[in-house]
């Protein structure tokens, strides 16, 4: 049996022999790693992760808040010290379906038909709202996780012929399930994960832009990203929102809405296009990592972690029910770390060599 499931391997993988050893030769990107079988004790295949699509932010300074906006008053001077990876759009119902049923397949959640809770470091916190007519993402009760369109009445008027909600924005997640989202990334590519599940939640023990985990951005590298790199008012620039740049309620336009629900993401690729991201502003806010705190102060600060303890989490970006003050890269909303609606979403973040 030993010796079948050598040859097995030597088929599979490329083992050869060496000196009398058996050894494993592996070949990835360019890089050759020769491994000797005998010190093997197993090997395990399974289906590669899917990350959603991620875009290099530089590190810098600049100006966060711009006198104006929502708890975007104080204007100060920040220092992002380390290059770090963005999402270049929301994730999507699809993607968080895929990673969710990967954690529920490892025991790593438990669900319900109504709702999916945490089930790691004693943890039973609620993370996905599955009983709100909102939602696009159900459980069968015997295993398995599937799409649907939301029954609400929002959804319906504004898709009457029906739509694929695979590459809308997950909606209906806490600040709990965002950051859950991000540790089953982790997990799955064998990385240290970011958060703690207990107690206050902190990323890698307050210290996000050092965590080697999939993380959510803070709330300096979210407006940053979205007012790269000359402080413009949107993330599109200076001019006023109307529905070619982004989803929103449009008090101004004929209709009161653009849309009505969510889009599939990237549908506004123009908004910004510096940095190759979309929607930054619309669609669904985003889920930052930080506590919340209104008033940030005018001191400069580097590499800023926001309040170590709090119930709130910060909030950007503005949905596609909100109006145009909301949308603004200095706004800064916040609701409950639990909370969980269908304008409420998220995009993740990494530190590059923390």
């Amino acid at each position: 049996m030993k010796q079948l499931m050598i040859v097995a391997l030597s088929l599979a993988l490329g083992v050869t022999v060496s000196q009398g050893e058996w050894k494993m030769v592996v070949h990835e990107g360019g890089n050759v790693t020769e491994f000797t079988v005998s010190n093997i004790d197993s090997l395990t295949f399974h289906d590669a992760m899917s990350v959603p699509a991620m875009v290099t932010v530089p590190s810098g300074i600049f100006i966060m808040g711009d006198g104006t906006s929502f708890c975007g008053e104080d204007e100060h001077e920040v220092t992002l010290t380390r290059d770090f990876y963005l999402g270049q759009h929301e994730v999507t119902n699809q993607e968080y379906l895929e990673t969710l049923q990967w954690a529920y397949d490892n025991q790593y959640v438990t669900a319900t038909t109504e709702y999916v809770y945490d089930n790691l470091d004693g943890s039973i916190i609620h993370l996905l709202d599955m009983d709100s007519s909102d939602g696009e993402i159900q459980f069968d009760g015997e295993g398995s996780f599937y799409l649907r369109e939301s029954p609400s009445s929002y959804a319906q008027q504004a898709y009457p012929e029906g739509y694929d909600p695979a590459n809308h924005p997950v909606k209906m997640v806490t600040w709990f399930g965002s950051a859950r989202y991000c540790d089953w990334l982790s997990l799955q590519a064998g990385i240290p994960r970011a958060y703690e599940h207990t107690g206050d939640w902190l990323c890698n023990g307050g210290d996000p832009y050092g965590a080697e985990g999939y993380r959510l951005p803070t709330d300096a590298e979210r407006e940053y990203a979205a007012q790269w790199n000359d402080e413009r008012i949107y993330p599109w620039g200076e001019e006023y929102p109307d529905c070619s740049r982004l989803n929103f309620y449009n008090f101004f336009g004929i209709s009161d809405y653009c849309v009505g629900w969510t889009s599939p993401v990237g549908s506004y690729p123009g908004a910004p296009e510096a940095l190759g991201l979309s929607d930054l502003a619309g669609n669904v806010g985003e889920w930052c990592n930080d506590l919340w705190v209104c008033h940030l102060g005018t001191n400069p600060v580097t590499d800023p972690t926001g309040p170590i303890s709090g119930t709130d989490h910060t909030l950007l970006g503005g949905a596609w029910d909100d109006l145009y003050s909301l949308l603004r890269c200095a706004y800064r909303d916040h609701k409950n770390s639990g909370h969980r609606n269908c304008g409420i979403g998220f995009r993740i973040a990494r530190t590059i060599e923390p």
